[in-house]
């Protein structure tokens, strides 16, 4: 079975929209963003902005076979969007803890799709 992770972090005050143009960049750069997923043995990344009283939250939905992997491979990627990722996160997460306590109950895919 896959590993499938749901993280949440608190974009920092202010920065919201820093981070809505970084996500239109990566659509933009699609092909070199899903070279980074191949690289890393990642199924799928999926991000959303939370908004609650408390602020915006960045939520993400992964997919892949070894999360760990993923992770090492992230780490020592000499692609430039993977560098440029991490500099946006620093700039717009307010600390980049993970502050979602989220335990998978169930994980489904469809076989008949890709």
């Amino acid at each position: 079975m896959a590993d499938v992770v749901l993280s949440k972090q608190k974009i920092a005050a202010g920065k919201t929209e820093r981070l809505e143009e970084w996500a239109r960049e990566i659509r933009e750069r699609e092909e070199e963003a899903v070279e980074t997923l191949r690289d890393e043995g990642m199924h799928a990344e999926t991000a959303f902005v939370e908004h609650t009283d408390e602020g915006d939250f960045l939520v993400y939905y992964m997919k892949a076979d070894d999360i760990e992997r993923v992770y090492e491979v992230y780490e020592n990627s000499s692609h430039a969007i993977d560098r440029e990722h991490e500099r946006v996160m620093r700039e717009v997460l307010e600390n980049g803890e993970n502050v979602g306590d989220y335990d998978l109950l169930y994980h489904l895919d469809n076989p008949e799709q890709s």
